[in-house]
């Protein structure tokens, strides 16, 4: 263990990685097409890079792409030149105040890599060959492929090579031995099939360099290597937990400490548990050893969602919240596969089989296994609303019930749901335009299509633009139908008049809806009627809808490590909830600070019934703020009760903070007080004196549960 812990704390303090090695590109190759360009110079790439071996490793393959000069991997996106003109036009930053440009994420199938390994991607890249005789351009973007995979072949086999130089060098014969069994290791995978659980866990940690995002459902890919190893005695469950461990710090310390996302968790996100294809409940004793095991390290990253389903024991679901309310680098989030998976079903049409095998990636953005996430988009939501107003005033003024305003409302919405997907499928041509070789390997469809993942190879279930604002329109709507249309507090064309006025001479009228509004978050018939209603606009916009590629649309609602909610907000006006000009939208299911006065059981209800079509099933976050003492004994068992009972009702997500609002807003005015202060935030975790002041704000405005 000590040796772990040297390492882990070296990933979290130092660079563990090998400086990378810049090769040049000849100029007289730019002609040559795209993919085979990259396919060269990639294999260059991986031929110029040092094999770094230190003294407490048992596993090797650690390099980067950052100076490599064709597209290196999909997710970072080094030496993807399109891309990266892009990034500068449009990232942290909106043109238009309806959308963001944002990162995607994907997950290799690593399943298939242990099972197969690399052998099997050329054997099927010979297969695709056959049919596509006579098609130049599939057949370059093939042999490219082919070529990349013996690429990353040679790669292994330098590795195993310095090993075994560094056997030789040593005078330690249990080094020696730990060394010599690494080259042999690495002789073997990821070119062929793992044999055991070392093998496999090693296979995983060399391949996660060329698609480094998601580890994906890494207890059900190594569960067989696991079982095996402890029935015919070759492994332990300590032994396992160390190659796990390994490949934990391995991960962490991809991301440098001197990046400025070094802190976040988010960096790095797989899942555990689950339904298994016969449907029975997949957390077992390897999801159990991989959860002690990340716990027993002082890792910023990976970070797990724990899949719940209605077989999982309470037994189980306690253990998981005893790890996270014990983890003060808050890396644990939990989802429900109830709702998703039968979002997969009827959104997707996938069987069920297939769609119990989502992963989480990123900020908790969901993908499958063998796939990548071509969403990339966020959406200001409120944007319906405001146009309502400002185009459609005379109509609105009008309406002599909510149902006719509502009409109009709908209108309105489905035009900025089209403009959004319509700047989705925008951003995605830009990004296809660059020609990813190496990650598409591992991405499925993409041989079989002779095609890149980003440009359409992928076989992908979903793309999920987030909307910023959606409890911000839900609240609005619920004022607009009580004060408008019910009580008759004010008329429409006085309501318009008055945001246009940013509530200026209405502040008696702000202060009635402050104190007296149905909001969201009370369990309150009206407002969840509106979340209700709003859910099934956006699912009856979305079915059967799909991207430029053919992929069916769902929605989300977290923000990911930027303030997209602010930057959305501080050019958005006044809206009906009393929200002020300039000020930040919401993002999430969160009810909005204040808003919620009935309790956590009123909170958890009204987010649980809030959509129950599925359609924001996409990324999706759900931030709850608690009273400490409840996570402590004995309250503990009966708040793992009651947040079971969330997840029986359908909730789909969840993730937990237990500060109070007095020591946060302390933090903001005195951060240098405040340095290990760890919050929960969109679908990752992070100092919270190290959040952008947009971040911080949210997590401020959430109501503490008592």
């Amino acid at each position: 263990m000590k040796r772990l812990l040297r390492m882990a704390e070296r990933s979290c303090t130092e660079d563990i990685y090998p400086p990378c090695v810049e090769i040049e590109c000849d100029p007289a190759d730019d002609s040559m097409p795209a993919a085979a360009r990259n396919a060269k110079y990639l294999c260059r790439y991986l031929e110029a890079q040092t094999v770094r071996i230190d003294d407490d490793d048992r596993m090797a393959g650690r390099f980067r792409f950052y100076s490599c000069p064709v597209p290196g991997n999909i997710f970072q996106r080094c030496g993807f030149t399109h891309f990266r003109r892009l990034l500068s036009r449009f990232y942290l930053k909106t043109d238009d105040n309806l959308t963001c440009f944002e990162w995607q994420h994907s997950n290799p199938d690593y399943g298939k890599i242990l099972t197969g390994g690399i052998r099997q991607f050329l054997r099927e890249i010979a297969e695709a060959r056959m049919r596509y005789l006579g098609q130049t351009d599939h057949l370059i973007y093939l042999a490219s492929m082919e070529r990349v995979c013996h690429g990353i072949i040679q790669w292994a086999h330098r590795c195993a090579a310095e090993a075994r130089n560094k056997a030789e060098q040593t005078a330690d014969p249990l080094r020696k031995a730990e060394l010599l069994a690494m080259a042999g290791r690495l002789r073997h995978v990821p070119e062929f099939p793992a044999r055991d659980f070392a093998e496999a866990v090693q296979s995983v940690y060399f391949c996660f360099h060329f698609l480094p995002d998601s580890l994906g459902l890494a207890d059900r890919y190594l569960r067989p290597f696991y079982e095996q190893g402890l029935k015919d005695g070759t492994l332990t469950r300590e032994s396992a937990g160390e190659w796990l461990q390994e490949l934990f710090v391995m991960v962490n310390g991809f991301t440098p400490p001197a990046s400025g996302n070094s802190d976040k968790g988010g960096e790095s996100h797989f899942a555990v548990g689950g339904y298994l294809a016969d449907h029975s409940d997949g957390f077992c004793d390897l999801s159990h050893l991989i959860l002690e095991s990340m716990m027993k390290l002082p890792l910023y990253r990976p970070q797990v969602s724990f899949r719940w389903t209605r077989k999982t024991p309470f037994e189980t679901l306690r253990f998981v919240l005893d790890c996270e309310r014990h983890d003060k680098f808050k890396r644990i989030a939990i989802v429900n596969d109830e709702p998703r998976i039968k979002t997969y079903m009827e959104f997707s049409g996938l069987p069920f089989e297939k769609a119990c095998r989502y992963v989480m990636n990123g900020c908790n953005e969901p993908t499958f296994e063998g796939t990548i996430d071509l969403t990339g988009c966020k959406g200001n939501i409120i944007r319906s609303l405001t146009e309502t107003f400002a185009r459609r005033r005379s109509e609105i003024c009008e309406a002599h019930s909510f149902e006719e305003f509502y009409a109009v409302f709908e209108e309105e919405l489905n035009m900025v749901l089209t403009r959004i997907i319509d700047r989705l499928n925008e951003f995605n041509i830009y990004r296809s335009q660059d020609v990813d070789v190496l990650s598409s390997i591992f991405i499925d469809g993409c041989i079989e299509r002779a095609e890149a993942c980003n440009r359409g190879g992928s076989k992908s279930v979903s793309v999920s633009p987030t909307l910023m604002g959606y409890v911000t329109l839900i609240d609005s709507l619920t004022v607009i139908r009580q004060f408008v249309f019910e009580e008759k507090a004010v008329s429409m064309r006085e309501l318009a008049e008055i945001l246009d006025r940013d509530w200026q001479g209405a502040e008696s009228l702000r202060a009635r809806i402050q104190k007296e509004g149905r909001f969201f978050g009370n369990d309150d018939e009206m407002s969840n009627e509106i979340a209700l209603r709003l859910s099934e606009s956006i699912a009856a916009f979305a079915r059967g809808r799909r991207d430029l590629f053919g992929i069916p649309i769902l929605f989300g609602n977290l923000a990911g490590y930027n303030p997209h909610h602010a930057w959305f907000g501080k050019l958005t006006g006044a809206t009906p909830d009393g929200r002020h000009a300039g000020e930040m939208l919401h993002f999430g299911s969160t009810p909005i600070g204040g808003h919620d006065r009935e309790g956590m059981t009123a909170v958890l209800a009204s987010v649980a019934k809030m959509a129950p079509s599925g359609v924001m099933n996409g990324s999706h976050v759900f931030n709850l703020t608690l009273d400490p003492k409840l996570m402590e004994d004995p309250v503990f068992d009966k708040t793992v009760r009651l947040l079971e009972t969330y997840f029986r009702m359908g909730g789909l997500h969840l993730q937990l903070n237990y500060v109070g609002r007095e020591e946060l807003e302390e933090a903001q005015r005195e951060p240098e007080k405040h340095g290990n202060l760890r919050v929960r935030v969109s679908g990752f975790s992070g100092y919270f004196v190290r959040l952008s002041e947009g971040m911080q704000n949210d997590v401020i405005s959430r109501t503490a549960q008592k």
